[in-house]
């Protein structure tokens, strides 16, 4: 059996060793000539090394048609999507174009490429650009340069980073494998004594090991992607100490664990595995890709695939709790008033990108887990934000990239949005709370803000804090900040840019006049008798964050100082 072979018969792993052969083409496209470009990427295990130490090129495994390009095949996921395939098949005179192949790999060259955006041209009536064509020269990333100018009415184009909700429907089915194997030990109640984190390198999971060390003695095993145990626990440390919660003797109860939630069998080693599956009472799962700009296709492996391996990993040898960390974007987005109990999910449009659409599916898989027998809980959470006591809090959000970016700009949008921002150490200690007391009868809690906050509201408090912002009609903020990108200025919404349109900024920013009300009888029942209670987002508390994104500079000071003496902060 060639080193390829086991690679080739598992279906998780070949979805993933395609992408990265996808993604490593694309990136030597960006850096080097054509005619430098691998033609072949072969994926391996590991590779082969010689006594010394240095690789056995002897050793490697030969080229095979199945390593070629062709074979890195992704189906078209949209209406666009499926029309442009077509297009390049007839042009190409190929039977099937998969949409994050290369059109250069599949014979194209600069003549037909300019015959193939004349077509796209004459179909959608739209403006491309080339150099960009050329950067990444794929049907996925030509459907995003369509779907950014097209009217949907015409195109059918949908959201470029999501996918259909039938497709989201049948990837929301469970495998028939997924069932506590015969034999297993039945799950405990509690007290418990071994936890399994994922995500506790990310800002969310940082805080839920602190409430996991501080609200029992368990020791706490942290999935991590690291060459070894020793640099896989370095980093979760460091984590810790990065947001201000690394306490003496934190070392005695964490267990960093070497692995990927977006590889089989979570990265880990058959022996790591199997005692992991026998030694782990309880996992809380909040491992995610959560930006909102990868498409659907490239989060599936962490988001999808990663939670079917959790569930997996909680049906050997025996039952374990699963606490899923999921999201409040996994309800459609609506204008006007609609009201959402905390129950199982059951509509799949107007559920938007990448990022909402696979929590989406992985919400769906953890009921129907349970369902088999494993005591799964989920809650969904509003837009994390800072600690309501520290102030701590990530830059790597959404709502602080467009916070930095209107300070950067001197302006911000007039728009008429709800934010549910809910603090990271009150969604934390719900999550450890209720997952250590044993879970609860009822599968689902909404985790939402203690009281929606319009957008504009948050930037009268940024404008109060001391930073001069200009408030702007959203076509005219937009004009400025495309021209100030375009004019090669620092902003913090470049990277964003593909969420706003000339318009309106696009499905997953929040829709227009949008008043959800999510029903939270599930989450009281679930607090009733601690002393867990989220603090209104207010002037005090957005202070807070405000002072801990200066101090930690994130944020330059308002002109003239800040609005209130500031304690430099130091984790």
């Amino acid at each position: 059996m060639s080193a390829t072979r086991p690679l080739a018969n598992d279906p998780l792993t070949s979805a993933w060793a395609a992408g990265l052969r996808s993604s490593l083409r694309a990136y030597a496209r960006t850096h080097l000539p054509d005619a430098m470009v691998p033609a072949h990427f072969v994926v391996l295990p590991e590779l082969p090394k010689l006594p010394n130490g240095k690789v056995d090129r002897g050793s490697l495994p030969p080229l095979t048609a199945e390593e070629t390009p062709e074979a890195a095949f992704v189906a078209p996921r949209t209406p666009v999507e499926t029309q442009l395939a077509r297009i390049w098949q007839d042009l190409l005179g190929l039977p099937k174009v998969g949409v994050e192949t290369s059109f250069f790999d599949l014979g194209g060259d600069s003549l037909t490429v300019l015959q193939m955006t004349a077509q796209v041209r004459e179909i959608y009536d739209v403006r491309l650009d080339l150099r960009r064509m050329f950067e990444d020269p794929t049907v996925a990333q030509l459907a995003r340069m369509v779907s950014s100018q097209a009217d949907p009415t015409v195109t059918g184009a949908g959201n470029p980073r999501g996918v259909t909700s039938e497709a989201m429907a049948a990837d929301a089915v469970l495998p028939a494998d997924i069932v506590p194997e015969e034999g297993a030990a039945p799950a405990s109640t509690g007290p418990y004594r071994t936890v399994l984190l994922t995500g506790g390198t990310g800002y969310t999971g940082a805080f839920l090991l602190r409430e996991l060390l501080d609200r029992s003695a368990v020791t706490v095993h942290v999935l991590v992607r690291a060459d070894g145990p020793d640099q896989a626990g370095e980093r979760v440390l460091g984590n810790l100490a990065e947001y201000g919660l690394l306490r003496d003797g934190d070392e005695e109860r964490i267990v960093g664990v070497p692995g990927d939630t977006g590889r089989p069998y979570l990265g880990l080693d058959k022996a790591t595995y199997h005692e992991l599956a026998a030694e782990v009472e309880l996992i809380i799962h909040n491992a995610a890709i959560s930006s909102w700009i990868v498409p659907y296709a490239k989060i599936k492996p962490v988001n999808v695939f990663g939670a079917l391996e959790v569930l997996r990993l909680a049906c050997r040898t025996r039952i374990k709790a699963v606490h899923f960390v999921s999201t409040i974007g996994v309800y459609p987005g609506h204008e006007g008033e609609r009201s959402w109990a905390e129950t199982r999910l059951t509509e799949a449009d107007h559920v938007v990108g990448g990022y909402r659409q696979s929590k989406w599916v992985a919400d769906s898989l953890m009921l129907q887990a349970r369902d088999r027998g494993v005591p799964a809980q989920v809650y969904r959470l509003g837009a994390i934000t800072g600690s309501q006591t520290t102030g701590a809090c990530s830059s790597d959000t959404f709502i602080n990239h467009l916070i930095k970016g209107c300070v950067q700009l001197g302006a911000y949008l007039d728009y008429d949005l709800l934010l549910d921002l809910v603090p990271v150490d009150f969604c934390a200690a719900t999550v450890v709370h209720t997952a250590l007391s044993g879970g609860r009868a009822e599968a689902v809690l909404n985790v939402p803000s203690a009281g929606s906050v319009s957008m504009n509201a948050i930037f009268d408090l940024i404008v109060a804090y001391g930073y001069p912002l200009r408030r702007l009609d959203y076509r005219s903020w937009y004009r400025e900040l495309a021209a100030a990108v375009e004019r090669g200025e620092e902003n913090e919404l470049a990277l964003y840019l593909p969420l706003f349109g000339a318009d309106q900024p696009a499905e997953e920013v929040g829709y227009r006049g949008s008043r959800p009300e999510f029903r939270t009888d599930n989450l009281r029942a679930a607090l009733d008798g601690s002393d867990i209670a989220c603090k209104p987002v207010d002037r005090e508390l957005f202070d807070l964050y405000l002072d801990y994104f200066v101090s930690s500079g994130f944020l330059p000071a308002p002109p003239g100082g800040a609005a209130r003496p500031q304690t430099p902060w130091s984790p």
